[in-house]
């Protein structure tokens, strides 16, 4: 996880201010609401409370007539309204429970605003004395006297009390749009700051992206994603333009076969096959041949891993293909070097070794025969000497084109020494075709070689020694055939023997 936030952070931070702007926005939204209905609610009762206290000096008025007239006396509505009224100022002034408009009990915060808590406090000034006043009017026995106070009392002080609780409406009112206007400008704020981190979000995205795109254009690799499942390419990058000399159009959304020569569509099209039915790759890494648009083949080497699609919905295998002929070509150089002969380019000591013990594995399952040549040419150092040594260079290297222009393209030769050769015959039956092939060399050796006008003569000394008759292994039948050269040189050079 710490590795994902770390890779992606210029991302992720501005889209978790995102998540964190807009989480405040809907707890803000919540805020709001209950705000309102608070509001709603405090002026709902605050409006109620005009209606209390006209509603108040009606009922003492009607009590007051009643009494004059010696009527039945009803004092409930006096009483609801009188303790609804001071119910209600009190759950304002202190908080508390208070009931609404619809008779339901509900719980009030106190009024805490340093206007409306001024216009609270006058208004307890007034009501309190008519509160205590009214409710010795419950407790007493009415008579006229009391009831013209009490209505002059109300008359006196109702109007004030009546324009306090419309200073009260109008300030709660007032208060609810402030409020209102603040959080709804708070609420733009934080929108306009999703905005931003939302913007800066997609810059960094598309900053990362365009990164990564010239990365992937500069490379020379060739970024390729296939769906294991129809074997299609989904994605192509443009560096295969440079190597294979087709754009990305020509490989996307057909069969990644296109990239290959025939084996290796083979090669990839079982890996494919495998992930799509066991999920999972049966190798990472593998070697291709790809085709280019001039008909040349690409050797490349391919890293590839298993992984869900862009949208999630099906598993493709990503690959990086890389470039690797100049690296085949040079380890082949590597190799001919280290089994060729620099001047001649026969195959030298080592490589010899390993062609003759393939000549003998084949010799022996087909039940053949194979002879080995020692040839050690005559009167090369005094050409050395005579010359120098870039002609006996030249020499050499024309005593290597004579010695293969007499043999079959199943036969070999190798220069082992300074002017030793060895030829190898494979599939050979009789003494005298060997002599014969042996008297050729001697023959095209002997004949002189002109090297910048520099007439030089030499000669061949040929021992042979043959397989299995003189021996089954390479180190035997080679010692054999060297002791069958120096039989010859010590008889006279420029001819064959045979081992006995």
């Amino acid at each position: 996880m710490n590795a994902i936030f770390s890779k992606y952070k210029l991302v992720l931070l501005p889209l978790l201010l995102v998540m964190l702007f807009d989480v405040s926005l809907l707890a803000m939204n919540y805020y709001i609401a209950s705000q309102l209905d608070a509001t709603s609610t405090n002026i709902n009762i605050a409006g109620r409370q005009r209606m209390l206290s006209q509603k108040i000096t009606k009922a003492i008025v009607v009590i007051h007539y009643q009494i004059h007239n010696n009527n039945e006396i009803d004092m409930a509505e006096l009483r609801t309204a009188t303790e609804l009224f001071e119910q209600t100022l009190t759950a304002f002034s202190e908080g508390g429970e208070a009931t609404s408009a619809a008779g339901i009990k509900i719980q009030i915060d106190k009024l805490s605003e340093s206007n409306v808590s001024a216009i609270l406090l006058n208004a307890k000034h007034i009501w309190q004395p008519l509160y205590k006043q009214i409710g010795l009017f419950f407790t007493s026995p009415l008579s006229e006297q009391g009831t013209d106070q009490l209505v002059e009392a109300l008359m006196k002080d109702n109007n004030k009390l009546l324009a306090l609780m419309n200073d009260l409406t109008n300030s709660l009112e007032n208060e609810a749009k402030k409020n209102t206007y603040f959080l709804r400008g708070l609420q733009t704020l934080v929108v306009f700051m999703i905005l931003i981190s939302f913007f800066v979000a997609t810059i960094r995205l598309y900053r990362r992206e365009n990164y990564y795109d010239n990365l992937m254009e500069k490379s020379t690799d060739i970024i390729v994603s296939v769906d294991v499942r129809t074997a299609l390419t989904t994605f192509v990058s443009s560096s295969v333009f440079g190597l294979l000399g087709y754009s990305e159009k020509h490989y996307l959304t057909k069969p990644v076969s296109l990239f290959f020569v025939k084996e290796s569509k083979a090669v990839f099209s079982e890996i494919l096959e495998t992930a799509y039915k066991t999920g999972a790759l049966v190798t990472d890494r593998c070697k291709v041949k790809l085709l280019r648009n001039d008909g040349s083949i690409v050797i490349a080497d391919i890293v590839m891993q298993l992984v869900l699609s862009e949208n999630g919905k099906a598993m493709e295998v990503t690959a990086d293909i890389r470039d690797i002929s100049d690296r085949k070509a040079a380890e082949i150089a590597l190799v001919e070097l280290a089994h060729k002969d620099t001047l001649t380019g026969l195959p030298n000591r080592t490589l010899f070794y390993d062609l003759a013990e393939h000549s003998i594995n084949i010799a022996k399952r087909r039940k053949t025969g194979i002879a080995v040549m020692f040839i050690d040419l005559d009167g090369f150092k005094a050409v050395n000497d005579k010359f120098g040594h870039d002609i006996g260079d030249g020499v050499l290297v024309e005593t290597a084109s004579r010695i293969t222009s007499c043999l079959r393209e199943s036969d070999s030769v190798s220069r082992i020494g300074g002017d030793e050769f060895i030829v190898l015959l494979e599939d050979v039956i009789t003494e005298a075709s060997i002599a014969d092939v042996a008297k050729q060399i001697v023959n095209a050796v002997s004949k002189v070689i002109v090297i910048n006008e520099c007439h030089c003569e030499i000669g061949a000394s040929i021992g042979i020694s043959r397989y299995p008759n003189n021996g089954t292994g390479i180190e035997i039948l080679m010692k054999k055939a060297d002791s069958a050269m120096y039989k010859v040189k010590s008889t006279g050079k420029n001819n064959i023997s045979f081992s006995e």
